[in-house]
């Protein structure tokens, strides 16, 4: 007999930060506002939007998504990032102009209340573009970025953070990149690990802490 799996409701709020507050970013801040404020539908939305079958198809047991399992809803979002420009939302989002300005300006107080915290930013791997809000410092960047997570959870009393990963990231010189999201994901908590001096999960990353 298979145990039952108990799953925790979402309670709390939940922190999604984006590497990076462009054009993607906007198209995801901008469209959880105008759901909030019922500008729109959220559409292309999995969660939001979809059903998911329970049993056999005669059962007619096809519930929402978001109503079968405990996800955080839209109001308990917290929306944020990094970028090497200081552009708050609003000003990203008009300068991307990917969502009609006449929209934007039906939610630019939430828009402009989100601005971006200094990126990790190396001119040798980016050259077409010239950063301007960046971290300053040489080495630990993977602890000034932790920092910026600790200090963001208490200002907002978040339990909860979900970031993008992305597909460009930037070593020190003389370590390889590495592009597997999945690899990433360990050394992330491998460096979480040596930050409070346990035993890393793997052997991934440990050329990082020699």
């Amino acid at each position: 007999m298979k145990k039952s799996i108990e799953i925790q409701a979402a309670d709390g709020k939940l922190s999604v930060l984006t590497p990076g507050m462009g054009a993607l970013a906007t198209i995801l801040v901008a469209g959880v506002y105008i759901v909030r404020n019922g500008l729109g539908q959220p559409i292309g939305s999995l969660t939001q939007m979809r059903t998911i079958r329970r049993g056999k198809r005669t059962n007619k047991r096809i519930p929402m998504i978001k109503d079968f399992v405990p996800l955080a809803g839209l109001e308990d979002l917290v929306l944020g990032g990094w970028d090497i420009l200081e552009d708050n939302m609003h000003t990203a989002a008009v300068k991307a102009d990917v969502i009609e300005r006449q929209i934007l300006d039906g939610i630019r107080a939430e828009l402009e209340s989100v601005k971006p915290m200094p990126a990790v930013f190396d001119q040798s791997y980016v050259k077409q573009f010239k950063g301007t809000h960046i971290k300053k410092g040489k080495t630990k960047m993977d602890l000034a970025l932790f920092m910026d997570l600790a200090a963001r959870a208490g200002m907002g009393g978040i339990q909860e953070w979900l970031s993008f990963y992305h597909k460009n990231p930037m070593v020190v010189e003389g370590l390889y990149p590495e592009h597997d999201l999945f690899i990433q994901l360990k050394k992330m908590k491998n460096t979480l690990r040596h930050m409070k001096g346990e035993d890393l999960i793997t052997h991934l990353g440990l050329e990082y802490y020699d």
